[in-house]
């Protein structure tokens, strides 16, 4: 079942903030706290989802690029507009991807992780980042987008839409599968490097959930984040496995990072395709080049490896302070992600 969850961007400001705050000091980390509290404001149970971004913190997966104050709320808008009629030749959640990128970049100077964080040992710029998250996806959300992408750039990315559609192709969707509709309608807009932004590969972002889908686990214990904040105020590896069930998921989709860096050069669009998706000429090049083949092949190969990963993570539940650490039967997205690694066996 999908689910779209609701935000009255003109509710009480104040108590979303208490909430956020008191989900980040039993959580630890930014998108699974900010999952969660768009949950709670929605009066919706959805584990799956914050196990899904577990592996988002960091900049997905710890590699210092999209804020999880971001992911998390653009996978939010995908499950609620995924499914929308093509609003000028866009999907839906294009339009109010670019007016969340908008906000948090006009409220934080940035979208990135490392420019936040910069070199401090404790993250402490990230709280008020946290804290005002849930009210920047509210905002998005209730809010008409439809001017917020310059004529030139709408034009340059329906063209691309269009010529992903022609080729049957999605970034994200192409290593998730389409057996788990909800995972893959919450990848909406991790198409193009971030709704065409460029930024993180939507493969690379795809895999990292998928991960969390499949073997995440839910930290909920003030104790162990006071003790994960501890560690790092020491200048310990507060995010070894054993501080934070986030931290597994996370550490697992920074192999994956690791591992794509390694095989393709660089995690950023941009980078991987040559192109500025926001341009006529950027998208032209990459429709005559057969660029979408490439990558293509490249969210096979990714398919591929979160698979192996998963199975190499295989083991048994275990608990800690009494959540559940592990896979559970309700989330069903390593079926989701079978057919997309199914067929890059076959390619």
């Amino acid at each position: 079942m999908t689910i779209i969850p609701l935000v009255d961007a003109a509710g009480p400001a104040a108590r979303l903030r208490r909430r956020t705050l008191a989900n980040l000091a039993c959580m630890g980390h930014c998108a699974p706290t900010v999952m969660q509290t768009l949950l709670d404001a929605s009066g919706v149970q959805a584990p799956w989802l914050v196990k899904a971004s577990g592996g988002l913190p960091g900049g997905i997966a710890n590699t210092g690029d999209e804020c999880g104050g971001v992911t998390a709320p653009l996978m939010l808008l995908g499950l609620r507009h995924a499914h929308d009629p093509l609003d000028r030749g866009l999907p839906v959640v294009v339009y109010k991807g670019h007016e969340l990128l908008r906000r948090f970049a006009a409220s934080h100077g940035t979208v990135l992780c490392r420019d936040i964080r910069g070199r401090d040992r404790l993250p402490l710029r990230c709280v008020g980042v946290i804290r005002h998250a849930p009210e920047t996806y509210a905002q998005s959300a209730s809010q008409d987008a439809a001017s917020v992408l310059p004529e030139d750039a709408r034009r340059a990315f329906a063209r691309l839409h269009a010529h992903f559609a022609e080729h049957d192709f999605h970034c994200a969707r192409a290593v998730t599968g389409l057996a788990d509709r909800s995972l893959a309608d919450a990848l909406s807009g991790f198409a193009g490097g971030t709704v065409f932004s460029g930024g993180t590969c939507g493969a690379l972002t795809a895999g990292v959930v998928a991960l969390g889908a499949a073997r995440g686990a839910i930290e909920h214990s003030r104790l162990r984040v006071l003790r994960m904040i501890g560690v790092m105020a020491m200048g310990g590896d507060a995010f070894a496995d054993k501080y934070n069930a986030f931290n597994r998921t996370m550490n697992l989709g920074h192999r994956l990072a690791r591992w794509f860096t390694d095989e393709f050069g660089s995690t950023q669009c941009r980078v991987l395709t040559r192109c500025d998706f926001s341009t006529a000429a950027g998208v032209t090049r990459y429709v005559e080049c057969g660029t979408v083949n490439r990558c293509q092949g490249l969210a096979r190969r990714v398919a591929l490896k979160v698979q192996a990963l998963i199975e190499q993570d295989a083991g048994p539940p275990s608990l800690s302070n009494g959540v559940m650490i592990g896979p559970e039967s309700e989330i069903p997205a390593r079926s989701g992600m079978m057919p997309a690694a199914a067929s890059a066996r076959g390619g």
